[in-house]
């Protein structure tokens, strides 16, 4: 969570390791990474998260699947 709003501008501070140490070696593929996209999709949805920060977030997050996925 402190990397969500850390990244998003809020007042946490990221405090854990880099994405692409984190995710060394657990052979994530771009499928799996795509189903975590579509989960938060659903969340933000559900909880009628306006299109604009929807987008905001998705934008900001997106580009972490360079260190993310390994596989």
């Amino acid at each position: 969570m402190q990397q969500v709003t850390n990244a998003t501008g809020g007042p946490e501070k990221y405090t854990g390791r880099d994405m692409k140490t984190t995710h060394a070696g657990l052979k994530i593929t771009m499928a799996d990474f795509n189903a975590l996209v579509e989960d938060l999709v659903k969340s933000l949805d559900k909880f009628e998260v306006p299109a604009a920060e929807k987008s905001e977030l998705l934008g900001i997050l997106g580009p972490l699947n360079k260190d993310i996925v390994t596989a």
